[in-house]
């Protein structure tokens, strides 16, 4: 007998490096929610990929980001790298849409609104996995959200260091990474397998998500890796 489908998102961690960039990433951001990501919910669609959440690192000004990026974002999970941008994907079935055959990996990724050489994987930095929903709690109203990510395993929680700790534990521990309003939704998310080029190491095994009210705020927790992203555009929803 078959096992029913596992829901789950495909994360995609990102930060424009090419010189070019570095005044502006307007014309990254073009190339990225205008073309790559249209793409991916075009040539994906079959594979489950209909929607997509693009993200901002808060306090991330994308038309100036010399302003900010390269001074006052400390570097974060995954890989202790400064990401600026994230989006996710939710996808009905997380094994089919990571199949190598999956329609996400025929978009193309050269573009000639891209510096030379015109090649994504070269102008920036990337991280991209598959994440399954092992966990949710919170309201399932469709307000805009930001997303506050904390990584976690069953191993940093005091006396609870078990394989596989219950989710609803690994939620609660991971709320102590910020101070601030309660979420309005949080997802337990586990990896299972890098996308693309990635490979999967340094990453912990769960990634709490908790969605957090717009223009609300926080103090993150620097021990707990936190970090919080600001909705920047939202697609097929």
């Amino acid at each position: 007998m078959s096992s029913s489908p596992k829901k789950g998102y495909l994360l995609v961690f990102s930060r424009p490096t090419h010189p070019a960039f570095s005044t502006s990433h307007d014309t990254f951001n073009k190339w990225y929610n205008e073309i790559h990501i249209p793409d991916i919910l075009r040539l994906g669609r079959a594979n489950g990929f209909t929607c997509a959440f693009c993200y901002a690192r808060a306090g991330l000004d994308p038309s100036k980001p010399s302003s900010t990026a390269n001074t006052d974002l400390e570097v974060t999970y995954p890989k202790d790298e400064q990401w600026l941008y994230l989006a996710m994907y939710p996808v009905p079935d997380v094994e089919r849409a990571s199949r190598p055959d999956s329609g996400l990996y025929k978009a193309p990724l050269e573009h000639e609104l891209l510096p030379a050489p015109g090649k994504a994987m070269e102008v920036a930095k990337w991280e991209l996995g598959f994440w399954e929903v092992v966990g949710e709690g919170g309201s399932d109203s469709p307000k805009d959200t930001d997303v506050i990510l904390v990584p976690v395993d069953s191993s940093d929680i005091p006396g609870y260091d078990v394989p596989g700790a219950h989710p609803s534990a690994l939620l609660d521990y991971s709320r102590k990474g910020w101070e601030g309003p309660d979420p309005v939704r949080s997802r337990l998310l586990k990896f299972t397998t890098p996308a693309f080029n990635s490979d999967g190491t340094g990453l912990k095994q769960y990634l709490a998500v908790h969605e957090v009210e717009p223009n609300t705020e926080q103090t993150l927790k620097p021990e707990f890796k936190t970090v919080k992203y600001k909705l920047y555009k939202k697609f097929g929803v």
